[in-house]
């Protein structure tokens, strides 16, 4: 985690060497996979339980040279492609006495300091919890537990071993009476989503749900929801 002393800020994010990593491993990974093709392909065909047996066939009935050379190229492009996501997915946060700014998939959020009461880990990602205890930012940093926690204190914010609203959170349940019916149904979307791994949706519909004073909390595919209105 580099600690920039002139601007002083901190960056939590793939350092330069993991980027170069992500940026090579994929792709050479794909050539050489590309490369040997054609052999797995002909090897495969004669064994029944692999699955994908036209598309093998396939490949291994196109003759000539040139056929390693054009899978090993599209291995190649596969692994970009797979390293061009790993980058675009990973969290990049930057520090500074005065705010944070979070970028992933493309999209920057910036929260000024007097905007933050607190911020902690919640399992494996990091949480951000504005001045009325609502969550302004959830999502997995690449950073360890400790160097994220070490750089909050660093910057002066509020850092928390665990949720301070820990004990506050209900299980959702269909047509749950403490709930609006427009929250319900909210809830119910979500829970949709989750079902169908939609995770922009379902953070969609999270957000949906703290404009109206609720909070949300996943256990693998459960909801647990608070309301906020309390400082942390």
């Amino acid at each position: 985690m580099p600690l920039n002393n002139e601007r002083e800020y901190s960056d939590l994010g793939l350092s330069w060497a993991d980027r170069m990593l992500v940026w090579a491993v994929p792709p050479l990974l794909g050539a050489v996979v590309g490369w040997f093709l054609p052999v797995i392909a002909d090897w495969a065909t004669g064994l029944a339980w692999v699955p994908f047996q036209g598309p093998l066939e396939l490949i291994a009935s196109i003759q000539g040279p040139w056929v390693v050379i054009v899978t090993a190229v599209v291995g190649l492009l596969a692994g970009t492609v797979l390293s061009h996501l790993a980058i675009k997915e990973s969290l990049a946060v930057r520090l500074s006495d005065k705010e944070i700014t979070l970028r992933i998939h493309e999209a920057e959020q910036t929260f000024r300091r007097e905007e933050v009461s607190a911020a902690f880990m919640d399992g494996k990602q990091l949480v951000l919890l504005g001045n009325e205890g609502e969550e302004l930012y959830r999502e997995k940093p690449e950073a360890k537990r400790e160097t994220v926690a070490e750089a909050f204190k660093r910057h002066g914010y509020s850092w928390r071993d665990r949720n301070p609203f820990a004990d506050d959170y209900v299980r959702w349940v269909a047509d749950s009476p403490e709930l609006t019916p427009s929250m319900n149904a909210l809830f119910l979307a979500r829970e949709k989503a989750i079902k169908n791994e939609d995770r922009e949706d379902a953070a969609d519909l999270r957000r949906e749900l703290s404009k109206l004073g609720i909070t949300v909390r996943d256990d693998g595919k459960r909801q647990y929801w608070r309301q906020h209105g309390q400082k942390p």
